[in-house]
């Protein structure tokens, strides 16, 4: 295409140029994260209060408003998680990765223990900590996240994933044993998300696609294996399809988040207006917390949470694709495909495209340590966008002349350091003796400079 059609394409789209200025700016990638955190944050808060009062009508002898304070007392420790995370670097991350596995197998195993892990509904998912209940399973997600981009990253630079028993091995084994630990709880959807930081993984770290298609095959027939094996599972796997059927069964969730759905409108009945969640809609401030966004904000609120995953599914492939350590790059690319997956997920079952599963909704639903991860990994996603190698430079010569902007001031964030490779280490070169000769031969001597005379004798100096 010669230049005067790309300027007549860019003329007839002036919002182009604009578009392309502001993604050339050093800071887009961090710029475009915290907006789409805030603004997926913002929802979470508005539909907290929203549903606070059906909260408390559920639940008797509850405060009213004792969802919208609880749920502000995780935001503002998420907020303190986001700043430390931000204020670290890539290889603080790394440093991380064997502690929070280690830790998160302890607590996988310990919740299995009567006695200390708390069983609600059947399951068998949380501790007590105090005044707080902690989900083990979330903090595994950040264990295997990091644990995998770094076992990954290892080996590319050691090229030694040419291999399919470098690529497998031990990063499936591991996911293996931790998702085992997940479905003695039983938890089904947790589950699905160590599914897709494994799938991330793999695809960010460029497996072929004949592997591919076979971790795909395996995936899926484990899944469905989980599915069938308990009778309220296949339930929920065979309602989907005809939730009408069987609407106060089986298909009741699908029914009533339909039904909410569709008493919105294009512009919703009002925040706080909605009936839905006065006992209709089951977990309507956690799983189907869209199903209220749809009756409460319409049409447009829907597309709204859309446009901002879809932003953020755009800001983390960005990303991936800008970062020059490969560790960030990993890690970036199996959050982005965990916290955009879990999002397809909840929207698919509550609008009746896939089945309940359960999943919360990225900083939307309410809930505690869901919460905190995703806050986690949020700042650890905006530590990495400082990283690039644009950023940095940026950011290194505000530095050097004194024009660092006040929020980086006050709440002190450190300067970030260009990546610098390791080194690869040289193989050692040991001399191997010449087997053309036998053991038993004299050594070797050099030949006289006259060809022919033999060895050269010592000659008699005279005194």
């Amino acid at each position: 295409m010669t230049r005067t059609a790309v300027t007549g394409v860019r003329s007839r789209f002036p919002g182009n140029g604009a578009v392309d200025r502001f993604l050339a700016r050093p800071y887009a990638t961090v710029q475009l994260l915290v907006l789409c955190g805030a603004g997926l944050l913002g929802f979470g808060v508005l539909m907290a209060v929203s549903t606070t009062i059906a909260a408390a009508h559920d639940s008797a002898g509850v405060s009213m408003w004792s969802q919208t304070v609880k749920e502000a007392e995780f935001v503002g420790a998420g907020i303190v998680l986001f700043w430390i995370a931000v204020r670290m670097s890539p290889r603080g991350f790394r440093y991380l990765a064997y502690p929070f596995l280690a830790l998160s197998l302890f607590a996988l195993v310990a919740v299995l223990v009567p006695g200390v892990g708390v069983k609600i509904f059947g399951a068998r998912r949380w501790i007590d900590v105090g005044p707080l209940q902690l989900q083990p399973s979330e903090l595994a997600k950040i264990g295997v996240l990091l644990w995998g981009a770094d076992l990954l990253a290892r080996k590319q630079q050691l090229g030694s994933l040419k291999r399919a028993r470098h690529l497998f091995v031990p990063l499936l084994p591991g996911f293996a044993f931790v998702a085992t630990l997940v479905m003695l709880e039983p938890d089904l959807g947790t589950t699905l998300c160590f599914v897709l930081i494994l799938l991330g993984l793999l695809w960010t770290v460029g497996m072929p696609l004949r592997y591919f298609g076979a971790v795909l095959l395996m995936v899926a027939g484990a899944v469905t294996l989980l599915a069938v094996s308990a009778p309220y599972r296949l339930q929920r796997l065979t309602a989907f399809t005809h939730p009408f059927e069987n609407a106060k069964g089986s298909g009741y969730h699908t029914v009533e988040g339909l039904y909410a759905l569709a008493s919105g409108g294009v512009f919703g009945v009002g925040l706080g207006q909605g009936t839905s969640k006065y006992g209709w809609v089951p977990n309507a401030n956690s799983d189907f917390v869209f199903a209220i966004i749809g009756e409460e904000l319409g049409l447009l609120g829907c597309l709204a949470v859309l446009v901002l995953f879809g932003v953020l599914a755009f800001t983390g492939m960005r990303l991936v694709r800008r970062s020059v350590d490969p560790f960030a790059r990993l890690a970036a690319g199996a959050a982005t495909i965990w916290l955009c997956g879990q999002a397809v997920i909840n929207i698919g079952y509550v609008t009746g495209l896939l089945p309940v599963t359960g999943i919360p909704l990225p900083l939307i639903s309410a809930g505690g340590t869901s919460l905190l991860i995703t806050f986690f990994v949020f700042g650890m996603l905006v530590s990495f966008a400082r990283h690039e190698s644009h950023a940095v430079t940026a950011a290194r010569r505000a530095h050097r002349l004194g024009r660092r902007t006040r929020l980086e001031r006050w709440c002190r964030v450190p300067v970030p350091r260009p990546y610098v490779p390791p080194k690869r280490r040289q193989a050692a070169t040991v001399a191997m003796p010449n087997r053309t000769q036998p053991r038993w031969a004299p050594p070797h001597r050099a030949p006289d400079e006259s060809a022919g005379r033999g060895p050269a004798r010592p000659r008699r100096v005279s005194a």
